[in-house]
């Protein structure tokens, strides 16, 4: 192989090398946005369950110390029917 073609086949080595390692460092920064974004929605996500576990935490403490069964009182339940019909 003459010294010419081997420095021509040499940069194109090192070109087509140097373009694969530009899209990887590219496609490297994607990703970190990409993993910043979801670390971000997981912390929502996270935060939401804390809040909705307390909620039932608390609700079960209630019925647990004698809360009432769960029911509701009926608004119109101490009025007589005529008094609320109009």
């Amino acid at each position: 192989m003459d010294a010419g073609i081997a420095a021509v086949l040499g940069a194109v080595i090192a070109s087509v090398g140097g373009i694969i390692v530009a899209v990887i460092q590219q496609f490297r920064q994607e990703n970190r946005k990409d993993h910043g974004t979801v670390m971000e929605a997981l912390d929502r996500v996270s935060n939401t369950v804390e809040r909705v576990e307390g909620k039932v935490d608390s609700h079960i403490n209630w019925h647990a110390t004698g809360g009432t069964s769960g029911r509701t009182i009926r608004r119109n339940q101490g009025r007589s029917v005529k008094a609320t019909k109009k």
